[in-house]
């Protein structure tokens, strides 16, 4: 069995498997809800029809998928398929407890800051509290003296003025006083409700990591089963698989690590149609978004951007919007690579170029040169992939720019 082979089936089976792996999941416990909810947050408006359509055609291509993988079974042997969605669903298995984990620290580090805020203003409301209080009783013992009688009894003009802006001192000083033991009290009961929200959502979730805990170390006993029956060339295979597989995790996850920009700058992205990202005449797009067959893997996979060809070598790759410069430089099989990040979570890449012109931390405007087309990292000519993701998911560009 050649690489290009065994090469051939692993995207198919990695999505393939996803399908099972989600309503596997789902029935065992719910968490892709709660995730589901904090990524839904972070995109509204048209955004969301756009990821809903996204999601429909995914679908659909991954129905036809499953026509096209008859091959699959003859290339591989069951053992070795089935060991390779075991592993994908260990690897969906450990993201969803990486993002438990996270939420637990974060909740749990909110809880303590929430409680020693509470303990602050509570102790800071019972001295207010005790003070207006006195203020009440003083006032009461004094009876019925007026403050007309207490400025009467001024001996001069100065005494008069004197006592009559201390009286409203006095005052102000009781009413911010009063607006103060109220605004604390408030405090005192938003907080408790958000501490008893927050620790019943840490029970929950740590209820569900351990469930996650316990489904994972069960798949990789059953992987590890399986792994030793495999023969030699099929342990090689799974490896050769294994290694793959690592390495675009590797590269999607540096991809999300640039997807951000904290810096000096004020990015922000003002919508509208973003310009074509090679600006010479004759370009076309030669692979579009969408699952298609790598052209020298012969991978079955989803492209997450398009391929823009006819550019020949060291045509100008420009910044489709204004923004700023997250990455450049090598990328894996992306080669020369660029990411520019235009603001409310929009990143653009562009990938395979003979030479970055741009540099890391450099403001763009729209237009600027900022890679020249080659063929660089995992390439059959000269041509232009192009990205456009929003917080780090892909996207079909498609939405932001138009074919000239």
């Amino acid at each position: 069995m050649n690489k290009q082979k065994i090469l051939c089936v692993l995207l198919a089976i990695v999505l393939l498997s996803g399908i099972s792996i989600s309503s596997y999941a789902t029935n065992q416990i719910q968490t892709n809800e709660i995730l589901n909810n904090e990524n839904n947050n972070q995109i509204t408006g048209n955004n969301i029809d756009d990821l809903n359509h996204q999601r429909e055609d995914m679908q659909e291509n991954l129905d036809k998928l499953a026509n096209q993988l008859e091959y699959v079974q003859t290339e591989l042997s069951a053992a070795l398929i089935e060991v390779q969605q075991l592993d994908d669903k260990i690897r969906q298995y450990e993201q969803e407890n990486s993002n438990l984990a996270s939420r637990l620290q974060s909740l749990e580090t909110s809880v303590e800051e929430a409680k020693q805020n509470l303990e602050i203003v509570t102790q800071d409301y019972n001295e207010k509290q005790a003070l207006l209080r006195d203020r009440l009783v003083a006032l009461y013992k004094a009876g019925d003296i007026s403050y007309l009688d207490v400025l009467l009894s001024a001996n001069s003009l100065s005494d008069f003025l004197s006592i009559y802006y201390a009286m409203i001192e006095i005052a102000e000083h009781d009413n911010q006083l009063i607006e103060k033991v109220d605004e604390e009290l408030k405090t005192i009961d938003q907080t408790k409700r958000k501490l008893e929200n927050e620790t019943a959502e840490i029970r929950i979730l740590k209820a569900k990591a351990e469930q996650f805990e316990v489904i994972l170390t069960n798949t990789k006993t059953l992987k590890q089963g399986y792994i030793e029956k495999l023969s030699q060339e099929e342990q090689k295979a799974n490896q050769e698989l294994q290694n793959y597989k690592n390495e675009l995790a590797q590269i999607e996850a540096k991809i999300h690590e640039y997807s951000s920009y904290e810096g000096e700058v004020d990015i922000q992205f003002t919508g509208g149609i973003m310009i074509w990202p090679v600006a010479i005449s004759g370009t076309k797009i030669t692979s579009g978004y969408g699952i298609r067959e790598h052209p020298i893997q012969g991978v079955i996979k989803f492209h997450q951007g398009i391929d823009i060809g006819n550019t020949g070598y060291g045509a100008p790759a420009v910044a489709a919007a204004d923004g700023v410069v997250t990455y450049a430089g090598w990328l894996g099989s992306y080669g020369n690579c660029v990411m520019i990040y235009h603001g409310d979570g929009i990143t653009t890449l562009y990938g395979h170029g003979q030479a970055v012109v741009a540099q890391r931390g450099q403001q763009v405007k729209q237009g600027d040169i900022v890679l020249e087309t080659g063929s660089t990292g995992n390439s059959t000519g000269p041509h232009l992939h192009f990205e456009v993701r929003i917080n780090g998911k892909n996207t079909n560009p498609l939405n932001y720019v138009k074919e000239p």
